[in-house]
């Protein structure tokens, strides 16, 4: 760049001279061409200075270190819970027979072993499944469960839910919905998931936007995911042919979510996990149609 700046300057020069200036108005013209050129390589040490001190700035704000009840808050809260596994195998008759409410919804608390294992077919090997009776995704190992703990959350992510009405639902007024207490332990446990992943998903997309992949919201945000991704998490079962279609889209964005969190090396590969984000983002957000769509159905027929 000086040297492209040192021919102008003297372009300028021979310039002047062919027009019959005189040595001394030609020393001007070149003088004024030096200022030019000490300017303009001013002003270039300034950007570069401003743009190290931004990376600089950049990398400090990735490096930041927080105290363990600082990153604590970072992760997606869950509860604790006992060995979510019960002893006693069931038949599908039994839990007909002794567990199915009026409703038609077998249910289970967190404090009654919801974790259940159906023995199926009655001639040998049967079939085992392990299959979840609450309203929250657990992971067994963990012995940690993904469930709101106040009716203030569950109040607000019902009425977020009603207050993101799809196009073709707008305007349907909340009562043809079914209200919390008639939903299904899916659809319960698919709104907790939905309040509970937010944060982990926006604090993900400003470290992107600040290009701050290594700062420790962006870190503990992958593993976030990561866990939750996991097949080990299990998801409400399902109950009604409704809910088995759900089941499949709720399957599906949580094995996406497993994707963002087990992406290697995003700040090297930024154009591709940004689509991969990007997608997950969009299924995320879908969710919270086909709840809508879920939530103005007939349920378990009441």
């Amino acid at each position: 760049m000086k040297k492209w700046l040192l021919v102008a300057a003297a372009s300028l020069l021979l310039a002047a001279c062919g027009k019959g200036e005189s040595a001394e108005e030609a020393k001007e013209t070149a003088a004024t061409a030096d200022k030019t050129e000490e300017h303009a390589s001013e002003e270039k040490a300034e950007k570069v200075e401003k743009e190290t001190e931004e990376e600089n700035s950049k990398e400090e704000s990735s490096k930041v270190e927080l105290s363990q009840e600082e990153m604590d808050k970072l992760r997606i809260p869950t509860v604790p819970i006992n060995s979510p596994y019960h002893e006693k195998d069931h038949t599908e008759q039994e839990l007909v027979e002794n567990y199915m409410d009026e409703t038609g919804r077998i249910y289970f608390s967190l404090t009654e072993e919801p974790i259940r294992t159906i023995v199926s077919g009655t001639t040998s090997p049967k079939v085992s499944n392990i299959t979840n009776y609450s309203d929250a995704f657990i992971n067994p190992v963990d012995k940690q469960a993904y469930q709101l703990q106040s009716q203030a959350e569950i109040d607000q992510i019902y009425k977020l839910i009603l207050a993101n009405q799809p196009k073709q639902l707008q305007g349907t007024d909340p009562s043809e919905y079914r209200t919390w207490e008639q939903a299904t332990n899916l659809e319960r446990g698919m709104m907790q998931m939905l309040y509970l992943v937010g944060p982990t998903m926006n604090d993900i997309k400003t470290a992107m936007d600040r290009d701050l992949y290594n700062h420790p919201a962006f870190v503990v945000g992958q593993e976030e995911l990561e866990k939750l991704g996991a097949p080990l998490v299990f998801a409400p079962a399902p109950q009604t042919p409704l809910d088995y279609k759900l089941f499949q889209n709720m399957k599906m964005v949580q094995a996406m979510w497993g994707e963002v969190g087990k992406f290697e090396n995003p700040a090297e590969n930024k154009e591709e996990f940004e689509k991969v984000y990007a997608q997950v983002r969009q299924e995320t957000n879908n969710l919270f149609v086909r709840i809508n769509y879920a939530l103005t159905e007939d349920g378990f027929g009441e």
